[in-house]
């Protein structure tokens, strides 16, 4: 099926609470390809995990220094730095500490597909998951049209295999693939139907949108001397601003 028609019938998969999704109790370690990944597609689930007593925790790979190259008040050291905060910020906000986050620093958009920095990034993730006792791992959806998300995607699902725990996938700049006023994409087939859940976070949503409102250097002009740097539209931050997050059980 076409990944715009998986994608809409991803919008109706049946509406779970946290017991649904993760029935065993447990928690989850979320992967992120860059610091704002984490809120974006994953923020309800943690609020929801911490108020539960089961707090995940969340581990980005690169370290966002490429958001906007073109600045010279702003260079990738500086945005690294940045980017940090506001990753511990954003978990603040959804209930975590600063323990609860890990981050591997691999270089923004050159996250490795293979080799040795691939299979470092693979054994730390597998670590944590057995350290927290973790159910399953979330990360940035296959399809995500960036490599650093399909990178991320390839290294949790390694983990997930050595670890022996599920796969849960998150999209994000995969809904493209639906929403083409967002940047439209050239066609995908994929297997379908989809299968898992849209998570009920209603009641954590304003702890969400708080938690995306921290990455202040992603969602306004905060490095103002780089007209065409990375930011959030609106059109964009709608899409994860509904009370719901979609998560798909993939096969690990």
């Amino acid at each position: 099926m076409k990944a715009a028609d998986f994608l809409r019938e991803a919008e109706h998969l049946p509406i779970a609470g946290l017991d649904g999704v993760l029935p065993g109790g447990g928690t989850v370690l979320v992967v992120a390809p860059h610091p704002d990944d984490e809120s974006l597609g994953c923020g309800g689930l943690l609020a929801l995990l911490t108020d539960a007593g089961r707090p995940g925790r969340v581990l980005i790979v690169s370290d966002g220094a490429a958001s906007h190259p073109n600045s010279r008040t702003h260079p990738p050291a500086r945005v690294a730095a940045i980017r940090r905060e506001e990753a511990t910020a954003a978990l603040g906000a959804l209930g975590m500490g600063p323990d609860r986050l890990v981050m591997l620093g691999l270089p923004d958009g050159a996250v490795p597909h293979d080799g040795p920095g691939f299979d470092a990034a693979v054994t730390a993730m597998a670590n944590l998951l057995r350290r927290d006792g973790a159910e399953a791992v979330a990360v940035s959806w296959e399809h995500d049209p960036h490599p650093d998300h399909l990178a991320s995607w390839r290294m949790a699902r390694a983990a997930a295999r050595e670890a022996g725990v599920r796969l849960l996938a998150y999209p994000i700049w995969g809904w493209r693939h639906l929403y083409t006023e967002i940047g439209p994409l050239p066609p995908l087939d994929l297997d379908g139907p989809p299968r898992g859940w849209r998570l009920d976070i209603a009641a954590v949503l304003p702890r969400k949108q708080a938690a995306v409102a921290a990455h202040v250097s992603q969602t306004t002009r905060l490095i103002s001397d780089d007209p065409h740097g990375f930011m959030l539209s609106p059109e964009v931050l709608a899409l994860f601003e509904r009370p719901w997050e979609v998560l798909l059980e993939i096969a690990a």
